[in-house]
């Protein structure tokens, strides 16, 4: 299987489990919401917030794993696997015990102190908030085996694990509706259960399939440590702004608002969740060949792979998106039996603030595969750090909770600028085909889409109306993405799977008919 195939597959398998595992999402949350209240469930997007913050270490050592192992793949024969994956595992070890130390004494002490709560629901809170910790420095060291799977490129594995997973989580929450005593509690022990559930299944896989990757070994390679140390540090600075974006914003609009807005936002964050892992599913399918031509010296093919991941990110993004975004409030009225007053447009909001970070899904892995991110890191990681300090201000003078995502739809959209602007000057690649490949066709997309929006009514639909308008919208997004979106070899190009799809289809039900 040629390279631009097994992208395409593998982009087919994650899209393939996105769905399932975000439709489980989606149905979960409905139940949840309800099973727990709206306060219940704000206090646990808190509470589940201020550990996220304290384990926004895993994301960044999840990409340093797979971007140093696809390197050292890239090498051939060249390359030592065992000691990048064992120099992983002893930082995350390390690490781990780091978290669950410092993160029991500091989250604990904000909870009893400052946490926004009835002081009858503080036990709660409190037990929660250790379950989550502990599970959260189990699955820390678990990770270099989760980042050894995306850089072997075995996401079929991955999305038999997720899927398998999942379908657990939601039976044990259908049988949690039914449970008596302290549901928060028991909610946190699933989830907590279904965590190191999918960890352990990729930990048994690892250890099966790849004995000699993994065989522990002690290396006293220092200049490798200090290297992945530096990288995993700059990594930091990025994953710990997007983790601010998100989990600072719920403890700032609790500290400001309380759990009753916490809840709209958690309904917000459950459909920018939806809808960011599309961003992810042809980054995620592509990172391993773009790390892996760039340490061959095919810095071109790694190129042109980031310009059109960017774009498709986009377009395999609206395709969930716009439709949602068109039909907000009846979408929210079908989803959640109580609707948290303003959902709809933390929603819009979230949902813009998913699409403008998309722009960047191909930039972002040919920066971390060329190694030098400290700048990207510090300008763009420092920049979006800014979003929590502005809101807070913003608050103190009497904002609404919605001024944060404001915040953040501005800071993204001087970001996605400001990165090529570094990838010209840091990197010394043009630029041009990334406004010609990317941006230039995205905004041709965005401005019908636009207008369609402004002018769209369906305050007076039926319910058959808004099912007429869902489809509609996807209709015409459609359209617009052919006429404007797709240059004229991908139009080629898709009729041609087309034609090959029926012809296959059609040959298929002859040889069913003779036989």
């Amino acid at each position: 299987m040629n390279d631009n195939n097994r992208i395409a597959l593998n982009s087919v398998i994650n899209f393939v489990q996105l769905c399932v595992v975000s439709l489980i999402g989606i149905i979960t949350s409905r139940i949840v919401l309800d099973a727990l209240g709206a306060s219940d469930y704000g206090l646990y997007n808190v509470v589940g917030g201020i550990v996220a913050l304290l384990n926004v270490f895993n994301t960044a050592m999840t990409t340093t794993t797979y971007r140093y192992v696809a390197f050292e793949l890239g090498k051939k024969e060249k390359g030592n696997v065992n000691k990048v994956f064992n120099t992983v595992l002893l930082i995350h070890a390390t690490f781990a015990c780091i978290i669950l130390v410092t993160g029991l004494a500091i989250g604990l002490w904000y909870i009893n102190n400052f946490l926004n709560v009835d002081p009858g629901k503080l036990p709660d809170a409190r037990f929660v908030y250790i379950i989550s910790i502990i599970t959260t420095a189990i699955s820390t060291t678990l990770i270099p085996y989760q980042g050894l799977l995306t850089a072997f490129e075995k996401f079929s594995i991955h999305a038999v694990i997720n899927i398998l997973s999942d379908i657990i989580k939601i039976a044990l929450i259908l049988l949690f509706i039914y449970s008596d005593g302290s549901r928060l509690r028991i909610y946190s022990l699933i989830m907590a259960f279904y965590v190191l559930l999918q960890k352990g299944c990729i930990f048994t896989y690892c250890n099966k399939k790849y004995a000699q990757v993994i065989r522990l070994h002690i290396y006293k390679d220092f200049k490798l440590l200090k290297e992945i140390l530096s990288f995993t540090s700059y990594i930091l600075i990025g994953a710990g702004s997007a983790m601010a974006e998100t989990q600072g914003s719920v403890v700032v609009v609790n500290y400001f608002f309380g759990t009753i807005v916490n809840a709209g936002f958690a309904v917000a964050n459950t459909i920018k969740g939806f809808i960011s892992v599309f961003s992810a599913n042809l980054s995620r399918s592509a990172i391993p060949q773009i790390t892996k031509n760039f340490s061959g010296g095919n810095q071109g093919r790694s190129i042109n792979l980031a310009c059109y991941i960017s774009k498709y990110t986009i377009i395999l993004m609206l395709v969930v998106a716009f439709p949602v975004i068109m039909e907000i409030d009846f979408l929210l009225d079908l989803w959640l039996k109580e609707v948290p007053e303003n959902t709809a447009l933390y929603c819009v909001l979230t949902i813009l603030i998913v699409l403008i970070s998309g722009m960047g899904e191909g930039i972002y892995s040919l920066i971390s595969a060329s190694g030098k991110i400290k700048k990207f890191q510090l300008i763009n990681g420092g920049i979006s750090l800014l979003g929590i300090p502005i809101a807070f201000v913003a608050f103190k003078y009497g904002s609404p909770a919605f001024a944060i995502l404001v915040v953040y739809t501005i800071i993204k959209l001087a970001n996605t600028f400001i990165r090529l602007i570094l990838i010209k000057t840091e990197l010394g690649f043009n630029i041009s085909p990334f406004f010609k490949i990317s941006y230039l066709k995205v905004f041709y997309i965005a401005i019908p889409l636009i207008v369609a929006y402004v002018y769209y009514d369906p305050s007076r639909f039926s319910i058959w109306g808004h099912f007429a308008g869902l489809i509609g919208s996807e209709l015409f997004l459609v359209t617009i993405v052919w006429i404007v979106g797709f240059e004229k070899r991908e139009r080629k190009m898709v009729m041609e799977l087309i034609k090959g799809a029926n012809t296959r289809i059609c040959n298929h039900n002859q040889l069913n008919n003779k036989n």
